[in-house]
């Protein structure tokens, strides 16, 4: 009898960045979707912190786990809290506030954009 994989999808050790963000990304590989066409990872922005300014060939879409705050991309704000999908196209500059005095837990995938 052949035992199935475990659904469950594990996440690498976090780390801390210099902006003080802590990024966990998913093991995809040791998990039961390692050909998955996309990359993910759940990242921290502290109370009162920021997530560096990003820009990349990828399309995004966050997840917010917890807390609230405020998304810019491309110089246009949206408010985040628990619950809030967003997503962005490649080459759009992108960055978390943790403005509301609670930290914000986000779930990032990402994937090849077509246009990249």
């Amino acid at each position: 009898m052949t035992t199935a994989p475990t659904p469950h999808i594990p996440f690498l050790p976090a780390e801390v960045e210099e902006d003080g963000v802590t990024v966990a990304d998913a093991d995809l590989v040791n998990s039961a979707i390692p050909q998955a066409p996309f990359r993910m990872a759940r990242f921290t922005v502290p109370a009162g912190g920021t997530s560096s300014p990003d820009v990349h060939a990828v399309q995004e879409i966050w997840v917010v786990q917890a807390g609230t705050g405020t998304l810019v991309v491309d110089g246009t704000h949206t408010v985040l809290r628990a619950g809030s999908v967003v997503g962005f196209p490649s080459h759009a500059v992108h960055e978390a506030f943790a403005d509301q005095g609670e930290d914000l837990d986000i779930l990032s995938l990402w994937w090849d954009a077509p246009d990249a």
